[in-house]
């Protein structure tokens, strides 16, 4: 079922490929009538008449140069050109224009043979125009077969450089899918780096409450329950509703409260409308979580002030913390998680963020601004 859709997906793609290229010979095509000097039927401005709209000719070059672009486009070119083989590629091409030289005069031959009566002298001024030699188009190297002949290398130029655009039209679509698959393999890579790292430091906090024989203890290995829970269902995907974000940030904000101390203030606003905003699930759990084990302290009060405004559908996201000597751990150790926030931030968001990190040794402060989908 998928093939059959698949292959008509194909062709409907195919089909204004087509159409251009009808188009384009149709507009060679039509090039004669353009600049024939008039009607050269009975009742024209010429004596001749002439059993088609387009001369025999005319009509026969230009079918062989269709016939040559796409034998050179479809053939030679993937079979030889393509696969260096250059010996059989330049046989053929000397082929054709050796056939070429001969084919104008040939298509000319066949037409005075079926309608001889086009090349009688009909008046004393065409007898002396048809003189000997005048039409016998076979002594010398006529004009428009020189004109012929060069339509023909171009038609053949021209095939040559399509299949050239071709393929690298092939060659670049061929990188942007590697490209992009290798950007979602990176992508999927740093969020499963950002869960562990999660999950590390939430386990640490209930093995705090578990040494401090805390009541909280079961109601923190269920909380950290339902938010892995939500992690692993949103594991292929890409962006998730604010909302489901925001609800997924005050449960984290729940279960880490669970350990503090009444010397510990968390701040947490958001404003504006975000009904109709997603945002890539847990980019910006890594600053909170840093906030969390760097800013708190047991001895001294203690302020994290996380904030979010909306503006259409910007993010102004904020968070300020202190920084504690005792924290237990140095800001460099925190560098997995933020760095892998930094890099999906530019794969997912590149030209639409702005972030700024502000650190002094009594603070650490984050701003972002987000264009969000």
């Amino acid at each position: 079922m998928h093939d059959s859709e698949g292959t008509s997906d194909s062709k409907i793609k195919a089909l204004p490929t087509v159409l251009i290229h009808l188009f384009i010979w149709l507009v060679i095509f039509s090039l004669p009538l353009l600049f024939r000097p008039g009607n050269m039927g009975p009742g024209g401005r010429g004596e001749l008449p002439m059993p088609f709209l387009i001369p025999i000719p005319i009509l026969m070059n230009n079918i062989f140069l269709v016939i040559a672009f796409y034998i050179n486009l479809f053939v030679l070119m993937p079979r030889y050109f393509n696969t260096k083989k250059w010996g059989y590629f330049l046989f053929f091409t000397l082929l054709f224009v050796f056939v070429s030289l001969y084919f104008h005069q040939f298509s000319q031959w066949l037409e005075r043979s079926w309608w001889p009566d086009m090349y009688r002298p009909r008046g004393p001024r065409q007898s002396a125009m048809n003189g000997p030699g005048f039409h016998d188009h076979n002594r010398g190297f006529s004009f428009r077969q020189f004109s012929f002949i060069y339509l023909f290398i171009m038609t053949w130029a021209l095939s040559m450089a399509y299949y050239l655009f071709m393929q690298l039209q092939k060659s670049v679509r061929k990188a942007d899918q590697v490209l992009a698959t290798a950007l979602q393999s990176e992508l999927s890579f740093l969020k499963a780096q950002i869960n562990p790292h999660f999950l590390f430091n939430t386990l640490n906090n209930i093995y705090v409450l578990t040494l401090k024989k805390s009541e909280s203890a079961p109601t923190a290995v269920v909380k950290l329950s339902n938010l892995m829970r939500k992690i692993t269902n949103d594991t292929a995907v890409d962006f998730v509703p604010f909302e489901e974000e925001q609800q997924f940030i005050r449960d984290y904000l729940d279960l880490q409260e669970l350990r503090l101390s009444k010397k510990t203030k968390v701040i947490y606003e958001v404003t504006g409308d975000y009904s109709a905003c997603a945002i890539a699930p847990r980019i910006l759990i890594p600053f909170i979580d840093n906030a969390f084990k760097f800013g708190v302290s047991g001895h001294t009060e203690s302020e994290i002030d996380i904030r979010m405004h909306f503006e259409g559908n910007i993010l102004n996201f904020s968070i300020k913390n202190a920084i504690h000597a005792n924290a237990g751990e140095s800001l460099e150790s925190a560098g997995v998680g933020l760095d892998n926030s930094k890099r999906r931030l530019e794969l997912l968001y590149a030209n639409r963020y702005d972030l700024k990190i502000i650190h002094t040794e009594e603070r650490y402060e984050v701003l972002l601004k987000i264009e969000l989908k």
